[in-house]
């Protein structure tokens, strides 16, 4: 089978969501033609999402964030691009978009750790925004689906928003749960040490 060109994919998946729209009603009677769309539709999703290789190895990087919009309106629920495309518009700059397109994958998807961590890390790495990092983080670390790392850079920014008793508490928490944990301990350590040389700075004034 030849490969499908932009403009054949676009037209295809309007088609499918067009069709979806039709299937929904039909479904009542019949599941077949709203299960048929949905195979329809998956299948475009995989083309594209492979093709963003394509794109990739040429440097177009424009197109693979255009192929990963079209993919993430046919499927919200595939993080992926969100992540790559977020991180693609930083790349070339310009955070703005970054910021919506890590927050839509968030906002459609507020179960998945991943999602908030993306959104989390961009603000904590990119944006140095700790405040809007620690609200990030915290939904990551919350979620059903979250683990370590969640925790941890829930932490971090607890300490660049200069929240270090926060940050004691999840250490604490991380340190019973993973016991023995070199770098956790180590983050526990450090963070108390601020607290306590903090509080004598304050004594002293």
């Amino acid at each position: 089978m030849k490969t499908l060109t932009f403009a054949a994919l676009t037209i295809l998946l309007f088609i499918c969501f067009t069709a979806q729209t039709k299937a929904a009603a039909a479904s009542q009677t019949s599941g077949y033609s709203e299960a048929q769309v949905d195979g329809i539709t998956s299948a475009v999703v995989d083309r594209l999402w492979a093709r963003t290789d394509y794109w990739w190895a040429l440097g177009e990087y424009t197109r693979i964030i255009a192929d990963e919009r079209i993919i993430t309106e046919a499927d919200p629920g595939f993080l992926e691009p969100y992540a790559t495309g977020g991180w693609l518009y930083e790349s070339m700059g310009d955070n703005a978009n970054a910021e919506k397109y890590y927050l839509l994958g968030a906002h459609r998807n507020p179960q998945a750790s991943f999602a908030w961590f993306n959104l989390g890390f961009f603000y904590y790495n990119t944006m140095k925004e700790y405040p809007k990092a620690v609200n990030a983080f915290s939904l990551a670390a919350h979620a059903p689906d979250a683990g370590i790392n969640d925790w941890k850079m829930l932490a971090h920014s607890y300490e660049r928003n200069n929240q270090i008793a926060s940050a004691i508490t999840v250490w604490k928490m991380l340190n019973k749960t993973y016991p023995n944990n070199g770098p956790i301990v180590h983050n526990l350590d450090e963070d108390q040490q601020r607290l306590v040389a903090a509080a004598i700075t304050t004594a002293g004034q």
